[in-house]
């Protein structure tokens, strides 16, 4: 675009020298719409190139937003689950408890066989807190990777959508420089029709 300025602005001046001033009005006139064509292009691509910018910055933020609410949203859930399977064993724990005091009070008043069904009890309820806990670990486990599969596919949309953008901005910027040098190139042109 400079080079193209300083043509023109060296065709206006040499012909303003060499003598043509029953057309220089004209001429001049064709020399500021030359330089209004250049100005215009130049402004055109800076405000091109800042919609981009911007674009490019939201589609960012939007991205960064998307991937931390998913973050929290498997923090949270793996918090939740945690705290599911603390409760399971808290009430697992206490009806060991409960059944391992009834047992010992039957016991009491019974023979060396109350004793064994006391054991067999403990450890039947035993297995059911482990088998309890084992299942919550697997819920929250699951949970935590579904969670992290729908960030990642959330970012990458997000991504996408940025190129998108960035790409149609980009494409509009060239074809608004594309239409701008072509009105600079038809005012001067014209300047070389008016300098004949």
């Amino acid at each position: 675009m400079k080079k193209s300025l300083l043509a023109v602005l060296v065709l206006g001046a040499t012909l303003s020298v060499t003598g043509c001033f029953d057309k220089e009005n004209k001429v001049s006139q064709q020399v500021e719409n030359a330089k209004a064509s250049v100005s215009e292009a130049k402004d055109s691509v800076a405000q091109a190139a800042a919609d981009v910018k911007d674009a490019a910055v939201e589609a960012a933020k939007d991205v960064k937003d998307t991937v931390v609410e998913k973050a929290n949203e498997v923090k949270d859930t793996a918090v939740a689950k945690a705290n599911e399977v603390k409760d399971a064993v808290v009430e697992k724990a206490a009806e060991v408890k409960d059944a391992v005091a009834d047992k010992v009070t039957e016991a009491k008043d019974a023979v060396a066989d109350k004793a064994t069904e006391v054991k067999e009890a403990a450890a039947d309820k035993a297995a059911e807190v482990k088998d309890a806990a084992a299942d919550k670990a697997t819920e929250v486990k699951d949970a935590a990777a579904d969670k992290v599969a729908e960030a990642k596919d959330a970012a990458t949309d997000k991504v996408t959508e940025v190129k998108d953008v960035v790409t149609e901005k980009v494409n509009q910027a060239a074809d608004a420089v594309s239409n701008k040098a072509e009105d600079v190139k038809n005012a001067i042109e014209q300047v070389k029709e008016a300098a004949k």
